[in-house]
């Protein structure tokens, strides 16, 4: 009985991650998809951030961006970050494609999208399935 419900829990829980898993590389490959108009962003900022790891203070910074479609102004801060500050310095431009139905939404060109998340949930939901079925 015991084994068998352990079973279950495998199955169930696997369903659920690889379908969380299968939702978040589907939302970034769709922006992906839809961002498509080419333009140029200047970096409005340099936003710091400190991490440490064993014990020792880590700083990288992540460029903020701003850009201007029909007339309205946009502002969006990179997903990446960077160790060195004059990699993006304030006033320099970036490449970034913006959805023409939402341009609110965009991507940076030359920066891979972040999919680790989505692709982790995926093998542990489908470890947990395989488990299921041994």
């Amino acid at each position: 009985m015991c084994n068998a419900m352990s079973d279950i829990f495998f199955l169930a829980v696997g369903v659920m991650l690889t379908g969380i898993g299968l939702l978040l590389v589907t939302a970034k490959v769709l922006t992906y998809i839809k961002c498509t108009v080419p333009i140029n962003a200047t970096v409005v900022k340099q936003k710091k951030e400190h991490t440490y790891f064993r014990g020792v203070e880590h700083t990288h910074y992540r460029p903020v961006v701003s850009y201007v479609v029909d007339g309205k102004s946009y502002t969006e801060e990179a997903y990446f970050k960077t160790y060195r500050k004059t990699k993006y310095p304030i006033g320099s431009e970036m490449e970034i494609c913006y959805n023409p139905k939402n341009p609110e939404k965009m991507r940076f060109v030359g920066h891979l999208f972040p999919l680790p998340i989505g692709l982790v949930f995926i093998f542990i939901g489908a470890v947990l399935i395989w488990c299921y079925f041994l």
